[in-house]
């Protein structure tokens, strides 16, 4: 059965879901040119467990109501700092600021493209 979706719109559903819950520093990177992994991931900082298990929730919510997709596999244990949602080509990662730091995934992924703006028929 064909997707009801396409990537693009799934990121952009992330992204959204990801700043109305009040994450910082969303940062998208197009990493389907240097990895096989995935197309895409988003990365978020929020600044307790609390709000890392609430965008968290909030994305994983959205994404099943809107497009009716279930994450392949997440952290459920927020208590590391670190929750990872994988949606497959979209790899959704909310951190604390201190494992954000530590881990820097922005600058492991150097070679990928940081993507400043989402399209803007998907706004």
């Amino acid at each position: 059965m064909p997707k009801k979706y396409t990537d693009d719109q799934l990121l952009q559903l992330c992204v959204d879901s990801a700043k109305e819950k009040l994450a910082e520093d969303v940062v998208t990177l197009s990493i389907g040119s240097v990895s096989s992994i995935a197309d895409f991931f988003v990365v978020a900082t929020a600044n307790s467990e609390p709000q890392l298990r609430a965008v968290a929730d909030f994305i994983e919510r959205k994404a099943r109501e809107k497009f009716g997709v279930h994450t392949s596999s997440s952290t459920e244990n927020s208590e590391g700092g670190w929750v990872l949602l994988d949606f497959g080509n979209v790899i959704v990662h909310i951190m604390t600021p201190e494992m954000r730091a530590r881990y820097n995934l922005e600058g492991l992924w150097g070679d990928a493209e940081k993507l400043r703006r989402m399209r803007p028929e998907l706004q």
